[in-house]
């Protein structure tokens, strides 16, 4: 016989969330593996004896925890999902009458905080990893990733408009000091004067966006931000520190601010730094290996340094004699020492002008009549001896390593948290998102030490995907 379902609903004063959630629900563990309460004391100063009851910090970055563990974007959305879900109302204390915490409290709070909360709250955590055991300390493994921002690359207008700028010059034009009238349009505008400059000209020197200010440009058409991160190489792979800057700041500039507080900050035993050829600049180098740290990073030839000429023999063509502290060129003629650059830091050899134009292989050596002339940087020696950890063992299997060890965050980021886009905007804010987002990743290796076996929410499935398939998400971005 066909039925049919009346929807008839009564109230049942007898109801508890804690029978209605499964002992072995996910938040379960979450709560006991994971006390907040420290929280608390973090933002204690920013709130006043006096006036209303706010939202319970700690209620608040649980909050973020399920934004993360659910993989939703939208604050709204969240506090519907936990008005409707029996586990989530559960962990955030609030019973089945109870009203929720509203969406626009969160962004009030959010603004109290300020990035130095959460970066607080990203340490916290950090130093619950070390305490486990989780951080090996002996290896930091550093990339950079773009990050789109939340903003519309057509709403974007002149820094200065061009009758500003005409006003300004007008002031400030001298003949006694023309650096100085660049210097103030420099501070005041933020970009060049109107006379062009030669060379290579940033986007982001002369539009800026209305929505958020502080992304650039990148790629073709869109707006971003550059996320660094730097992973132990440990096998739970934590996130040692966290950092968004504008897209036109490189990889490499940030670094090593970045690996010394690492270091310092966790007192980790580091002997080695593995990054890409983006990171192989002769500072980084240098101020790696000078603090007793390998510095392994693949890296351009000399040849490539120096801009060679095509048709041209390059400068590997030339032999280097230590001891004679002289270059000896494919002839078998000297190249002596000439100077000293201080500012491109670089020793100069040069070869007589006379020994060069009597050469028959002039023609394809140099296109001048003067002599050759070659030069290496005056770290030269430390170039050469990173160059050789190229052939080592431990340096290719750290090179395979990277593939499948720091890559896969991003792609774990991007894939199940919504980290492809930027949701919040402005550069604080967009480093606050991105700091939870590090801490989540962190928690979630955490809870996989203190509750081995359990099954993980689905949003974490990532980490149980095996190493082959998690290179294959990182080769997509």
């Amino acid at each position: 016989m066909l039925s049919v379902k009346q929807r008839v609903f009564k109230t049942h004063a007898a109801l508890s969330l804690e029978t209605l959630v499964p002992p072995h629900n996910f938040y379960r563990q979450v709560q006991s593996k994971l006390d907040l309460d420290f929280v608390r004391e973090l933002v204690a100063e920013r709130y006043s004896p006096l006036g209303r009851p706010s939202i319970d910090p700690v209620v608040f970055f649980k909050l973020h925890l399920i934004m993360f563990f659910e993989g939703i974007r939208s604050e709204r959305q969240l506090v519907e999902m936990v008005n409707l879900r029996l586990d989530h109302r559960w962990y955030l204390g609030y019973d089945l009458d109870e009203v929720v915490p509203d969406h626009s409290s969160l962004t009030k709070s959010r603004d109290r905080y300020g990035v130095t909360v959460f970066q607080a709250f990203f340490e916290h955590i950090l130093t619950l990893c070390v305490e486990t055991g989780l951080v090996w300390g002996k290896e930091l493994y550093v990339d950079g990733t773009m990050l789109e921002a939340n903003a519309d690359y057509e709403r974007q207008v002149p820094r200065l408009p061009q009758s500003a700028q005409e006003h300004v010059q007008a002031l400030f034009t001298s003949d006694d000091n023309p650096t100085l009238h660049q210097q103030l349009l420099n501070k005041y505008s933020g970009i060049p004067p109107a006379t062009p400059k030669k060379g290579y000209q940033r986007q982001s020197d002369e539009q800026v966006s209305l929505t958020d200010p502080s992304a650039t440009t990148v790629g073709h058409q869109r707006l971003g931000y550059r996320l660094h991160y730097g992973v132990d190489g440990g096998k739970a792979r934590i996130v040692l520190h966290c950092l968004v800057t504008p897209a036109s700041v490189q990889d490499n500039t940030p670094m090593l601010d970045l690996v010394w507080w690492a270091w310092f900050r966790w007192q980790l035993p580091l002997k080695v730094v593995v990054g890409d050829t983006r990171y192989g600049t002769i500072d980084n180098i240098v101020a790696l290996e000078r603090n007793g740290i390998r510095a392994f990073f693949p890296l351009h030839s000399e040849a490539a340094r120096q801009g060679s000429r095509k048709h041209h023999f390059p400068a590997d063509a030339f032999y280097y004699d230590p001891q004679m502290d002289c270059y000896i060129c494919p002839q078998g003629q000297q190249l002596t020492y000439a100077r000293t650059d201080a500012k491109q830091q670089r020793h100069f050899y040069k070869a007589p002008a006379k020994v060069c134009r009597a050469c028959p292989l002039h023609s394809q050596c140099s296109p001048t009549q003067r002599g050759r002339q070659v030069s290496h940087s005056i770290f030269k020696a430390i170039l050469d001896l990173v160059q050789t950890y190229a052939e080592s063992p431990a340096y290719q299997k750290a090179m395979r390593k990277r593939a499948v060890w720091i890559e896969p965050r991003f792609a774990d980021l991007k894939l199940w948290h919504h980290g492809r886009r930027c949701r919040l905007r402005g550069l604080l804010k967009v480093n606050i998102e991105a700091l939870m987002k590090a801490t989540g990743q962190n928690i979630q290796q955490l809870l996989k030490t203190k509750t081995p076996g359990k099954l993980l929410s689905p949003a974490q499935t990532v980490t149980l995907i095996p190493y082959s398939y998690l290179k294959f998400f990182a080769s997509l971005i």
